[in-house]
């Protein structure tokens, strides 16, 4: 009787081992939330001015405002001053809002113990989810900086597959933060700006949950960025998405990754196929670029910004500085000297006639002629054989 109310209390010890290694393993693959500490809030800035404030909510609100200073690029880092650990993770979550009119240019700082800084490198994306639309869209930094729309609110993932140790470019994607000192968000802008914004729900992924994230994290879009806008005809130019990789999840389905070209916003006199084909024709509306949209496994969107060119046929310009450009037809007789007379197309059907009547003044009596000498040679026999017939009667 014992043994077997031991071998009952050993199966219940398994079942609750076992439950309890699924609660854990299912906790340690969910997103990890991080509070801001305000006794671990810094700030620093090379003139502007900056406050920051923790909302009840657990957001931190931050002001930074350039105004009344002198022209420059004037920089604040707002950072979280205290010792982590992110070595099972791999990617950084963190919901923004922007409260200002201008574009809001910021980059992730993270600093780790060996005192080395880690940031996103321009040629590697982010990924900014806006919470109007929900669509992930794919974003890389230009000289540093990612600029988030005026008024953006949504969710901002950081893989680190996309970090690089600070001004050296050949650690991209070779770095982890692992255990670090701080984190902050760092913002640069010229003079007379105001940025509000605020930050809040941020998360640590692990890696499980931001394979696709990482794997993402090196596509671009590649093709001339400059296009001339054609006077006759049409111009092409062709595009290809690079740094692809099928997900975990799509390798054993499909292991092409399924890309489809389309403009972000139409516009008129251009198009562009799903491989990738953008033509632009004569017609094509008066704007200075055009975006070309990626649409990367029906989920990920990516944009490229084309600048159209007016052809250097319309730019060219004479030795005494006119412009100088295609005509069209009906433009010729405009830019004809009123001197040149002979090359006006009334002039033009005046010699054709000239000519035809010089033709039928020549030909005519020609003819005329012709038909009175075959006459008078004809009538030259009959009066011989008539003589010849007075003859004989004669005889």
């Amino acid at each position: 009787m014992s043994t077997k109310w031991q071998q009952w209390l050993l199966v219940a010890i398994l079942t609750g081992l076992s439950s309890l290694y699924l609660i854990t393993a299912t906790a340690s693959a969910q997103p990890d939330q991080m509070q801001w500490s305000e006794s671990s809030i810094k700030v620093w800035n090379n003139g502007a001015k900056v406050q920051s404030k923790l909302n009840r909510n657990g957001s931190l609100q931050i002001n930074t405002s350039t105004q009344e200073l002198q022209k420059g690029y004037y920089s604040a880092y707002v950072y979280e001053l205290q010792n982590r650990d992110w070595s099972g993770y791999s990617e950084l979550r963190f919901s923004i809002r922007s409260d200002s009119d201008q574009t809001l240019p910021l980059n992730v700082v993270i600093t780790r113990k060996d005192q080395s800084a880690l940031t996103v490198a321009d040629q590697r994306n982010v990924i900014l989810i806006p919470k109007a639309t929900k669509e992930p869209k794919l974003v890389h930094p230009v000289d540093g900086l990612i600029r988030l729309e005026p008024g953006f609110e949504g969710e901002v993932r950081v893989p680190f597959s996309s970090l690089m140790v600070r001004n050296h470019a050949a650690t991209v994607g070779r770095v982890t933060p692992e255990k670090m000192l701080s984190w902050g968000i760092t913002m640069t802008t010229t003079e007379n700006a105001q940025l509000n914004y605020r930050v809040g729900n941020i998360k640590l992924v692990p890696r499980k949950e931001a394979v696709a994230e990482n794997q993402l994290s090196s596509v671009m879009i590649k093709g001339d960025e400059r296009v001339v806008k054609p006077v006759a005809g049409e111009s092409v130019a062709t595009y290809i998405v690079s740094g692809l990789q099928a997900t975990a999840s799509k390798a054993l389905e499909t292991p092409e990754v399924e890309v489809n070209f389309q403009l972000a916003h139409p516009v008129q006199g251009v198009t562009i196929t799903t491989g990738g084909l953008l033509t632009i024709g004569t017609d094509a509306a008066i704007t200075d670029s055009v975006t070309i949209r990626a649409l990367v496994d029906q989920k990920w969107n990516l944009d490229y910004t084309v600048k159209l060119d007016r052809s250097t046929a319309m730019q060219m310009k004479e030795a005494d500085g006119t412009p100088r450009f295609i005509p069209s037809p009906d433009q010729v007789p405009k830019v004809l000297e009123p001197s040149t007379v002979w090359l006006q197309p009334w002039m033009e059907w005046m010699i054709r006639i000239g000519l035809l009547l010089i033709g039928l003044a020549v030909v005519i009596p020609y003819w005329l002629w012709r038909k009175l000498q075959h006459g008078s040679q004809a009538g030259k026999p009959r009066s011989m054989n008539h003589r010849r017939s007075k003859r004989i009667f004669k005889m």
